[in-house]
């Protein structure tokens, strides 16, 4: 492939580097060979998590938190597990997992987390669609509340929806 048919391919974006972000193609000037690659944002995201008992009087210091990416239509696989010990808790994560379903949006590509916070004697808690900006710390606030004896089954489930520009690459939204 010559320099002319290489300009052709980029549609007139000037950029005969290695990668040109408008049509997704990987060059490698020197083979000769083109290939479809996925940008992926490599940077890493935070969730910070302020986790309390009794209406926010008490830490709750033995939760077990568990962070999960979807695969697939309807596989979570846990990528993150520990236990609370203070207020707040910073977990690092990339902005795009390599277990997870890839989103696109125009200036990367991310995975969206789930998080459950379980502790004995309390309601779960599942939140779900938690999305990451790289090097920005998300920030959620949970109370557990008690299990009450004879009362039905009141586990939290919260659910972030998807921005409209979002595109699923592999997988659905639950």
């Amino acid at each position: 492939m010559n320099y002319y048919e290489i300009q052709k391919l980029y549609n007139g974006y000037k950029n005969y580097g290695i990668y040109n972000m408008y049509n997704c193609n990987n060059a490698n000037l020197n083979s000769n060979i083109f290939m479809n690659e996925v940008p992926v944002n490599s940077e890493v995201g935070y969730i910070e998590l302020y986790v309390t008992k009794n209406l926010g009087k008490e830490v709750a210091t033995d939760a077990v938190l568990t962070i999960y990416v979807n695969r697939g239509d309807l596989d979570q696989v846990p990528v993150k597990r520990l236990i609370t010990t203070q207020n707040p808790t910073l977990i690092e994560l990339p902005i795009a997992h390599n277990l997870g379903n890839l989103i696109k949006v125009p200036e990367y590509y991310f995975t969206t987390y789930n998080l459950t916070i379980e502790s004995e004697g309390y309601y779960k808690i599942t939140t779900l669609n938690i999305r990451l900006f790289p090097k920005i710390k998300s920030l959620f606030f949970y109370n557990l509340n008690i299990i009450s004896q004879g009362a039905p089954n009141r586990d939290e489930i919260i659910n972030i929806p998807p921005h409209p520009r979002d595109e699923l690459i592999n997988g659905q939204y639950l």
